[in-house]
């Protein structure tokens, strides 16, 4: 989901979907700061990225490449 605009700063927040029954609430949590950061007056493009089937480990491969792909992207002159 992607929430943000084409600000001056981009943040991707990635979590595992089998995360999201832990007591700590990281999922809702993420979920509410990219909200946050992504207000209409801020500069902020956010990302949230919950990864399906996912947990505290095995989400770091796929976080990884998703994270490799929003940076470059943002990266590459004319690309938003």
């Amino acid at each position: 989901m992607n929430q943000g605009k084409d600000g001056d700063i981009s943040f991707l927040l990635g979590v595992g979907e089998l995360e999201g029954t832990h007591k700590s609430g990281t999922n809702e949590n993420a979920l509410e700061l990219s909200k946050r950061l992504s207000l209409k007056d801020s500069r902020v493009n956010v990302q949230f990225n919950e990864s399906e089937g996912e947990g505290h480990l095995s989400v770091l491969p796929p976080l990884i490449n998703r994270a490799l792909r929003f940076a470059l992207k943002r990266n590459v002159t004319g690309k938003k």
